[in-house]
């Protein structure tokens, strides 16, 4: 035997030439199971402003159709060769809005190819530890207080310079990110980590003689 057919030999026995129904059932039903998973740590994990149900739909639908892709490529030399050309020339336009969406994204599409090359055992185990790591870390992070912006407008230097002394002496952490002055107003614009008491601090500010103006916007940043 020559080593050319030896190397074919090799690539072709890596082919089952037959899929069966029980094949079928357990690479697509593994790979749901884990999809199932896997919507249950976005759901308990996710911290944007407008939650899709579309989004978690899709994250199940992706993995099931990427173990039943697989399934297929591991059946067929040739149907496997095509299906890498076609895939090849799929382009997704759909923005995602967070990055956090990117990493369950393929996270989703991991456990569906493991599930359609029959690693069942690498699929599940290997979900059940990505879920518990991410539930620990974005936990973790999130027991941060989210960032806001707070922007303040005074008709002169005094009152946003008292008002920045309010902030320290509460206890709030802060940090300057712009001062701009105008004819009519002066405005400052603070980085604050506040927590639960914004409306005490919106509040409190107004009180302060010649401050015209206090806006606090959520801008989901790192905590300062």
């Amino acid at each position: 035997m020559s080593i050319f057919d030896a190397i074919k030999k090799s690539v072709l026995e890596g082919f089952s030439s037959e899929i069966t129904v029980a094949d079928i059932f357990f690479s697509v039903g593994v790979a749901f199971i884990a999809g199932l998973f896997i919507l249950l740590i976005y759901r308990l994990t996710y911290k944007g402003v407008s939650f899709s149900r579309s989004f978690e739909g899709t994250l199940l639908m992706v993995c099931t159709t990427s173990a039943l892709i697989v399934l297929s490529i591991t059946s067929n030399l040739a149907l496997s060769l095509g299906m890498v050309g076609a895939l090849s020339i799929v382009r997704f336009r759909t923005a995602i809005k967070d990055a956090s969406d990117t990493a369950f994204m393929f996270w989703a599409v991991a456990a569906g190819i493991t599930a359609g090359a029959h690693y069942y055992i690498l699929t599940l185990v290997g979900s059940l530890l990505i879920g518990f790591l991410t539930f620990l870390s974005l936990k973790i992070i999130g027991n941060y207080d989210p960032s806001f912006l707070l922007i303040v407008r005074a008709k002169t230097d005094t009152a946003l310079e008292y008002a920045a002394k309010m902030l320290s002496e509460n206890g709030f952490r802060y940090r300057l990110t712009s001062i701009n002055s105008t004819a009519d107003y002066n405005e400052a614009i603070y980085e604050i980590s506040v927590g639960s008491r914004h409306s005490k601090l919106v509040s409190a500010l107004k009180k302060i003689p010649d401050v015209t103006d206090v806006n606090l916007v959520d801008c989901r940043n790192s905590p300062v």
